[in-house]
């Protein structure tokens, strides 16, 4: 069976499965660095005066803005085709689009550029997770959506090391350009020689009616399912919880550097690593002691991670009277508490496998959590500036507490569902010749 053509393939063999997760793995990572090529240029960008600060950022923005949505639509189409073909597609567009800025730095040419590699990477995420949700062995699936949580941290360091390193910005866009082409080309090698290892199509539920205690009513189909197992109730938890936790390790730096005198810029860096490093340190914590050993339900694990969050998010608001590794420490707990949340995402999705909607689930999250670094960076850098940190501060509080209340009506819709799903009925649509 060819993975190119075919979706809901299956692979039994455990040591091509890790293999070809480990891929899965370093594609993610390595594509999430090229995501973050302006991020990790901006300095040397500004520096040199190629783009003013406003512009690089209505560039950035201008990614997720178009990312944003597509996100839902790539979801489906991750259920709907082959996982394999998309990220292809993805690749080789991501690479043509990292190639035109690398050969012409107009602020125009480089902001079509950049939408176009947002609009081409529409389901590479959703793609890649349905991968490894569906198609790998099933006994190593919920090792491997835990160890795929720590892609995006890995990616970001890459991109800020690759930055330090190279003597102009504009190789940053050449670089990725030939790893995204690289990575396409191995894609295609593992493809043909995994051909023969996967197994027929897995079942998948179709047609599902849940009755819940609540409603007479029927809910049937993909929205039915999302609304009365909580999964919609996330979706705005998943949007604050990106806010405060993204804002406060992209803005920690600049907003030491202007609560405190002794801190400068370079201090305020070497901090932000100290910030950013204890995003996968609260993953691992979370999984190694919490999850699922002492806590089961992922719904409610979400809500005592953001609960525990709230009081450093407090003290921040007096962020230039508090001592300066005070706000250190509340930053940190802060990126460890939220970086649990962002990994039971990933166990959240991997709940909707057997309804054959996992790559729709993580497409509409990916929305979710997309839709707050648009907010974030058209809106909370410009208060900033405007009215002080305090301010911003003050939001992130607000952002964590409406988390906490969304995500309790997703605790109980959650419950209610585990309770139901027992008795749900179903009906398999056979398509032997589909």
């Amino acid at each position: 069976m060819n993975p190119l053509s075919e979706i809901n393939l299956h692979l039994e063999n455990k040591g091509r499965s890790r293999s070809f997760f480990v891929f899965i793995w370093l594609l993610y990572a390595l594509v999430y660095m090229t995501k973050n090529c302006f991020s990790g240029a901006l300095a040397i960008i500004k520096a040199e005066g190629a783009l003013t600060l406003t512009q690089a950022s209505w560039i950035i923005s201008a990614f997720y803005i178009v990312y944003t949505p597509l996100q839902v639509v790539g979801g489906k189409f991750a259920d709907k085709y082959s996982p394999e073909k998309l990220i292809l597609i993805s690749l080789i567009g991501g690479a043509i689009s990292n190639f035109v800025i690398y050969l012409n730095q107009n602020f125009w040419v480089m902001l079509v550029a950049w939408s176009f590699n947002a609009a081409i990477q529409f389901s590479l995420w959703p793609a890649v997770y349905k991968i490894v949700s569906s198609q790998l062995a099933v006994v190593d699936r919920p090792k491997m959506v835990f160890a795929l949580s720590f892609c995006s941290s890995c990616g970001l360091l890459l991109s800020y090391g690759v930055a330090a390193f190279i003597t102009k910005w504009q190789l940053n866009f050449l670089i990725s350009s030939i790893v995204l082409l690289v990575l396409a080309i191995v894609l295609l090698v593992f493809c043909s020689v995994l051909n023969p290892s996967f197994s027929k199509p897995e079942p998948k539920l179709e047609n599902v009616k849940i009755k819940t205690t609540t409603s007479r009513i029927p809910k049937t189909g993909a929205f039915g399912i999302f609304l009365a197992s909580g999964f919609l109730a996330v979706l705005p938890a998943v949007f604050f919880r990106t806010l405060a936790e993204n804002g406060s390790k992209t803005f920690s730096s600049t907003m030491l550097f202007d609560s405190y005198l002794n801190v400068s810029p370079t201090i305020g860096n070497l901090l932000n690593v100290l910030i950013i490093i204890a995003a996968p340190l609260g993953m691992i914590l979370v999984k190694s002691i919490l999850f699922p050993r002492i806590v089961k339900n992922e719904m409610v694990m979400f809500l005592i991670l953001l609960l525990s969050s709230l009081p450093f998010t407090v003290i921040l608001i007096f962020i230039g009277t508090i001592p300066v590794w005070l706000a250190v420490v509340s930053l940190c707990a802060i990126s460890m508490t939220l970086s649990g949340t962002q990994m039971l995402t990933q166990f959240i999705n991997l709940k909707y496998v057997k309804y054959g909607l996992s790559g729709t689930a993580a497409g509409v999250l990916n929305c979710a959590a997309s839709f707050g670094f648009v907010i974030q960076y058209c809106l909370l850098g410009s208060l900033a500036d405007a009215y002080g940190w305090k301010v911003v501060t003050i939001l992130w509080a607000i952002m964590i507490a409406l988390g906490v209340f969304f995500i309790l009506i997703a605790v109980k819709q959650s419950k209610q569902f585990a309770k139901t799903e027992k008795e749900v009925s179903w009906s398999l649509e056979e398509n032997n010749d589909k």
